[in-house]
């Protein structure tokens, strides 16, 4: 089951609270912790959702915040799954602007933190974070009142059913021409095919060969033991009003990246892809908390991709 508090703010979504707790959370493992640190979710989510107060001083160590999640029948493995997503988008887009990208745009940004996170070491990289108006008003009001908003991060709403993104970005200073890392993180999903396609259009007409798309698929359409707790995830951010549109089973990524006009660079998916890079990151199967073969059909594919 996917966890989808309540929001204390008219508008946000409550999928991003959702994915902002767990960064909260998975701050109480000192382990997790080395991995991946989120400074910034533990105040977003306590002055963002009505029981973050709540949640936040409950769950005081990793022994609780399992407790947590047992009692509300959320899978263990989702509150890990941050560790990898985060770190795969913070990671990638990293090597790229040391090979020469210039600037990041994050499409559906919720409450993710990335331009935070890196407003200190890489001040000189402008980010742009896009979302629908509500949820991007919102974070703005939270991230001002809470750290300030830094001088390199930009906030600008966007329909994608209604709205060109390119020119909402031109018009905050992005440039087109200049390469790019455009990120994708359990956004796309919520948005309809044609639209997906017309951001791939948008992204693909950055020819930059610096430019580089980190993105994700939900695989809810894929058949394995563990189906139906993935439907159940469907059904848990559907019922909030939130459900997903779009979605890639991971054999589908190359023919669907292939006619978008992208290459594949890299591609993780299931246990093997899992662990493979939990090794990197020096984590083991033995440092999770749930049994990793549930990963086989219920996480997201993590995918890099390049303009063709």
């Amino acid at each position: 089951m996917f966890y989808v508090p309540q929001s204390s703010i008219p508008g946000l979504s409550r999928t991003a609270l959702g994915v902002c707790a767990f960064c909260a959370l998975v701050n109480r493992n000192p382990t997790y912790r080395r991995v991946f640190y989120d400074p910034f979710a533990e105040q977003l989510f306590r002055n963002g959702s009505v029981e973050g107060p709540e949640v936040l001083d409950q769950a005081t160590d990793w022994d609780a915040v399992l407790k947590f999640a047992d009692d509300r029948s959320v899978a263990r493995r989702l509150v890990a799954s941050v560790l990898w997503r985060k770190t795969f988008m913070q990671s990638r887009a990293l090597t790229a602007i040391k090979n020469g990208a210039r600037q990041i745009v994050v499409l559906g940004a919720g409450l993710d933190t990335l331009g935070l996170r890196l407003s200190n070491s890489h001040r000189h990289i402008p980010v742009f974070e896009v979302d629908r108006p509500e949820t991007i008003e919102a974070k703005r009001s939270l991230v001002s009142a809470n750290f300030g908003v830094p001088p390199n991060v930009q906030y600008t709403a966007v329909d994608f059913s209604r709205e060109a993104t390119l020119e909402k970005l031109q018009s905050l200073g992005y440039d087109h021409e200049m390469g790019t890392v455009f990120i994708a993180e359990v956004s796309l999903e919520y948005v309809a095919p044609p639209e997906v396609a017309d951001v791939y259009a948008m992204i693909r007409s950055n020819g930059a060969k610096q430019t580089r798309f980190l993105t994700t698929y939900a695989s809810t359409a894929a058949a394995s033991q563990a189906q139906q707790e993935v439907d159940s995830i469907g059904k848990a951010v559907a019922g909030v009003g939130e459900p997903f549109r779009f979605n890639i089973s991971p054999d589908e990524v190359g023919t669907y990246a292939t006619q978008q006009g992208f290459s594949v660079l890299e591609h993780i998916f299931g246990r093997k892809g899992t662990e493979s890079y939990l090794a990197e990151l020096g984590l083991g199967p033995e440092t999770m908390d749930f049994q990793m073969n549930a990963l086989d059909a219920s996480s997201f594919s993590l995918v890099q991709l390049r303009p063709a």
